[in-house]
């Protein structure tokens, strides 16, 4: 995964996959994590994470690290469409850092924003938004996400079929 995404309602697993996810680089790749968490919710990331609520801070902290799991929570509030933050979908590979982003709908990203995301874990969504997702990920199973239950997602990446599947608690 170079860029992903994670995109549901509220208290549907996104903050726990992707603590999972922050995890996973760690131990199979020991790449750190940087994360943005607004909310600031003591949520423990676990060692490998460095966790900020500063906005401006956390981006300059990513724009002058490499080879780091970038995690933007709350993208409704974080991204909301801002142009300025394209680069961060389209450049930040180049800092060798791998971005996830968390939000309730895809519609809060600019459709390029959304058009750079290999990896897709998709919670469930209502109907226009599920279309939205299998129109730019060119994926028609991603329509299934209308029907999935609390902690059941779908993951998707680029030219490869969707799996359902559901997080381990």
């Amino acid at each position: 995964m170079v860029n992903g995404g994670i995109f549901g309602p509220k208290l549907s697993g996104k903050t726990t996959l992707a603590k999972t996810l922050s995890q996973q680089y760690w131990s199979k790749h020991k790449v750190r994590s940087i994360v943005l968490d607004i909310n600031d919710d003591e949520i423990e990331w676990g060692e490998q994470a460095f966790v900020m609520s500063d906005e401006e801070k956390f981006w300059k902290a990513t724009w002058e690290s490499t080879n780091s799991v970038i995690i933007v929570d709350e993208a409704a509030a974080t991204i909301s469409r801002a142009r300025e933050l394209i680069p961060v979908f389209t450049r930040l590979r180049h800092n060798h850092h791998v971005l996830i982003v968390i939000g309730h709908s895809g519609m809060d990203l600019l459709p390029v924003m959304r058009q750079q995301f290999d990896t897709l874990f998709l919670f469930r969504q209502p109907e226009s938004a599920a279309k939205v997702w299998s129109e730019t990920m060119t994926e028609k199973g991603l329509l299934g996400a209308v029907d999935l239950k609390q902690y059941e997602f779908i993951r998707c990446e680029l030219y490869q079929p969707p799996q359902k599947m559901k997080l381990k608690l």
